[in-house]
């Protein structure tokens, strides 16, 4: 398969995604590779974070809306998320929800990611 992968061109998304009511975005598509069933971008210039590398947040939402969306009244979904590749930075999120009755009830989220840096903090 032919790498498409592109740099993030900021100067279009604050010009351009600046006109809307959102300051980030979050770009996902299913894939149909052996042990990945997402790849996943996430962009918040506004916010400091030109892109992410690993955004819990938006892939627990993402897998509790793909469940939401499924016809299943009762479902137990799980997808193997990869975000962060294009920017040398890869991460391997797992996410899972469950629905019951119609409802999701519960989503997960976990994973691996690149360190970037560590530290501690002495609470005196």
């Amino acid at each position: 398969m032919k790498n498409l992968a592109r740099r993030a061109r900021a100067e279009v998304f604050e010009r351009e995604i600046a006109k809307l009511p959102v300051t980030s975005l979050f770009i996902y598509t299913q894939v149909s590779e052996s042990d990945l069933d997402i790849r996943a971008r996430m962009f918040a210039p506004h916010h400091g974070i030109p892109e992410d590398p690993a955004t819990g947040s938006a892939n627990v939402a993402l897998i509790g809306l793909l469940a939401s969306l499924r016809p299943e009244r009762d479902l137990q979904m799980s997808k193997t998320i990869a975000q962060g590749v294009e920017m040398g930075r890869p991460s391997l999120l797992q996410a899972e929800a469950e629905k019951k009755d119609g409802v999701v009830t519960a989503t997960m989220i976990g994973g691996r990611c690149v360190p970037v840096m560590s530290g501690t903090i002495d609470l005196i």
